[in-house]
């Protein structure tokens, strides 16, 4: 029976997972998808394991100094990548800039895979590249669940910005007329 609600609960995340790429309009290789699929099922699974307050914890450690130095840099890249994309409230409600967790994040993914070696090198690199993409992806999933845009409107032009975020730009435009000249941005 578990093994049949795995499947079930796996093939949800596949759905809502490209229903938001349908929606960012940006498309993740299939290495990625798999690789979001098994972190949304193992960090996520069902609603009411708790790991959005792990994940808060865990960033409030971050901010704090106080995560160990042996902590696995891939677990890092992963809560970053999920409290940036799925929990950023929490961020802006303790007034630290979303963009901090996609540095961080993206950074463990780079010096991760600059550890190891094998398969897994090449993964984690194109995590590390494609990090943004990813986010995208999962604010715009966030979105999908929520209908609407959750990101302030300092936060979706710091995304923007800093870390060339589409849905940040696209959050932009939905709160306001009055936009920061950008050519180049919109044709990417």
């Amino acid at each position: 029976m578990r093994i049949e609600l795995q499947l079930a609960e796996t093939a949800g995340w596949r759905a809502l997972l490209t229903q938001a790429q349908q929606g960012a309009q940006t498309f993740l290789s299939e290495a990625l998808e798999e690789y979001v699929v098994a972190l949304l099922f193992r960090s996520l699974g069902c609603a009411a394991n708790g790991t959005g307050m792990r994940t808060a914890r865990f960033a409030r450690q971050l901010v704090a100094g106080t995560q160990a130095n042996s902590q696995d840099l891939a677990s890092v890249g992963d809560h970053c990548l999920l409290f940036a994309g799925l929990f950023p409230e929490h961020a802006i409600r303790q007034s630290i800039p979303v963009t901090y967790f996609v540095q961080v994040g993206q950074q463990a993914f780079r010096d991760h895979a600059a550890r190891i070696e094998g398969a897994d090198r090449d993964l984690y690199r194109e995590l590390a590249t494609h990090y943004v993409r990813i986010l995208d992806v999962f604010l715009t999933m966030r979105e999908v669940t929520e209908e609407g845009p959750f990101l302030d409107g300092l936060n979706a032009y710091q995304l923007w910005r800093e870390a060339g975020s589409v849905h940040g730009w696209q959050v932009l435009r939905q709160l306001t007329p009055a936009l920061p000249a950008s050519a180049t941005f919109a044709l990417h």
